[in-house]
């Protein structure tokens, strides 16, 4: 049973003619008159009697048309609501970002959609990957900026940018021009972001170094990009560090050339591909665009 046999229904039980049913519902009376029918058989009694030039309602048409025109009011009220919550999500967008999306692209991208969408609540969370990640597949982010390319049907990924990572270290520990050798690195103090805080950061720098096979002693872990840069700062050990980060760095602090290859660091912008969202959509069209 389907709410335009119910729509029908109500329709002809109201006019109390198929004729003026079918013009009302834009459709041809023997069609009107096979749905109703198929509704009949269905519901298996007789809702309609038809031997007077008037169609009446039988005793079970008439208990059928009270909860047949209550399940029509019913529907629309339920659409109404969607849509309504609808129009209130359209009004908030959730976005997540690690810091170098909050350094290279939070300002330009909210200035352009405040210009858009004047009334548009942003709701911005700094957050890692996986906490990112997780609130994205939990609804309770639209966007997320991550390392990863989300390799599910479900969401899609635009290639943000790619950015190069340096050594860097005071010049205190390092002088040299030569350049360093992974060798000689293993003997040195490194400090590390923990794997759970930035986890694609932590397997580029773990392709050239066994940490667990490293002395505790030579490693220092943090868990956040702050505790990161003053720890370099105050001249503690060596770091692999991402390109936005340069900028916080003393000094005193230099890149140190090396004799192996440092990996790039790409930045994604992941999101739902089944979510309607205007303001979402606009982002998406703007970081396509870059």
């Amino acid at each position: 049973m389907e709410l335009r046999h119910l729509r029908y229904f109500v329709t002809v039980a109201e006019a109390q003619s198929f004729t003026k049913a079918a013009q009302k519902l834009f459709t041809t009376q023997p069609s009107l008159s096979q749905q109703i029918k198929d509704l009949e058989q269905e519901v298996g009694v007789q809702l309609l009697d038809r031997s007077a030039r008037l169609i009446q309602l039988t005793a079970e048409g008439q208990a059928f048309l009270n909860y047949a025109q209550a399940a029509l009011d019913n529907a629309q009220l339920a659409i109404q609501a969607a849509r309504q919550v609808a129009q209130q999500r359209e009004q908030h967008i959730h976005i997540g970002f690690l810091n170098v999306a909050e350094i290279k692209l939070l300002p330009t991208l909210l200035h352009k959609l405040k210009q858009h969408f004047p009334n548009l609540q942003l709701h911005i969370q700094s957050l890692t990957c996986l906490e990112q990640i997780q609130a994205l597949k939990n609804a309770t982010l639209d966007l997320a900026f991550t390392r990863y390319q989300l390799q599910d049907p479900q969401y899609g990924n635009i290639l943000v940018l790619e950015e190069p990572m340096y050594l860097v270290a005071s010049r205190k520990l390092y002088s040299s021009l030569q350049p360093i050798s992974a060798q000689d690195l293993k003997q040195q103090t490194l400090i590390v972001c923990e794997q759970n805080a930035s986890p694609v950061l932590y397997e580029k720098i773990q392709q050239h170094f066994d940490f667990e096979h490293m002395p505790r002693q030579q490693l220092m872990w943090v868990t956040n990009v702050l505790q990161h840069i003053n720890l370099i700062n105050m001249g503690f050990g060596f770091s692999f560090l991402p390109q936005y980060a340069l900028k916080f760095l003393n000094p005193d602090i230099v890149q140190v050339a090396t004799q192996f290859a440092l990996p790039q660091l790409a930045l994604y912008a992941n999101y739902r591909k089944d979510l309607p969202h205007p303001a979402l959509d606009f982002i998406l069209a703007e970081l396509d665009t870059c």
